[in-house]
């Protein structure tokens, strides 16, 4: 599938996949397309002069809340991923809206992705609301993908099926001092012994270096229910569903 024609405030950033990006099917993993978007997402803000070192030295940051992720299909190692994304909305003031698409070197659609960030007061660490001003990055017909809903948004898990303990690195953390996304992603697939072609991911409180944390799932039907908890305070940090993909690769 191809998506034509011109996007407002759209960014391509072009990534070929490198030996340690694939996995054991020698094609480009989940989390190393969720690093893919995040820093096509970096990139993006900045060149809008939304960057995140541009807010931190304001005292704000962005906070990833939500992703959502649809593969058609992975690449195999040595092949260029193309993710093409843009602001693509709010909801209420609180809420900002970017899109994803991956693209292969041929223009055909890999997968795309719909995500929510937080504007954050890093001192007060509080979730600020959006300057109006944010909302004259996404103009009238700006596309927003309406992804399948598949229940990422959950209070606890219905069974525990399975777990693994973790143990948070100061390496995990990013700009924010706190454990990267991308960390619950790959933490949350230690489970799931094929490749997963849809999930839905909600952050809810971040985790900082030395932590223990449990990652627990169950089967629930023909989706994958996971969440990371923190067992000192009862704390849960994330949790998703996931949906296998039937074909990883071309």
């Amino acid at each position: 599938m191809e998506m034509n024609g011109q996007i407002a405030n759209a960014s391509d950033v072009a990534f070929t996949v490198r030996s340690y990006e694939a996995g054991i099917m020698n094609h480009v993993t989940l989390p190393t397309l969720c690093n893919y978007m995040q820093e096509a997402a970096g990139i993006s803000a900045a060149r809008l002069g939304w960057g995140i070192q541009a807010l931190q030295s304001e005292g704000l940051t962005w906070m990833l809340s939500r992703l959502r992720v649809s593969v058609q299909r992975y690449v195999p190692w040595g092949e260029t991923v193309t993710v093409r994304t843009w602001p693509s909305g709010v909801k209420g003031r609180l809420i900002a809206k970017r899109c994803f698409l991956g693209l292969d070197d041929k223009g055909m659609e890999l997968f795309r992705a719909s995500s929510e960030w937080l504007y954050v007061d890093m001192a007060a660490q509080k979730i600020a609301k959006l300057p109006e001003t944010f909302a004259d990055l996404v103009p009238a017909g700006t596309p927003d993908f309406e992804l399948p809903e598949i229940g990422g948004k959950f209070a606890h898990l219905p069974s525990v099926d399975g777990s693994a303990d973790i143990l948070t690195r100061h390496s995990d953390l990013d700009f924010n001092d706190h454990v990267n996304n991308v960390h619950y992603v790959e933490w949350m697939l230690e489970s799931v012994n094929c490749g997963v072609g849809d999930i839905d991911i909600v952050f809810r409180q971040a985790a900082k270096a030395g932590e223990s944390l449990v990652s627990e799932f169950c089967a629930d039907g023909e989706k994958m229910l996971h969440a990371i908890r923190r067992p000192s305070d009862g704390a849960t940090l994330a949790t998703a569903s996931m949906v296998s993909l039937k074909e990883v690769g071309a």
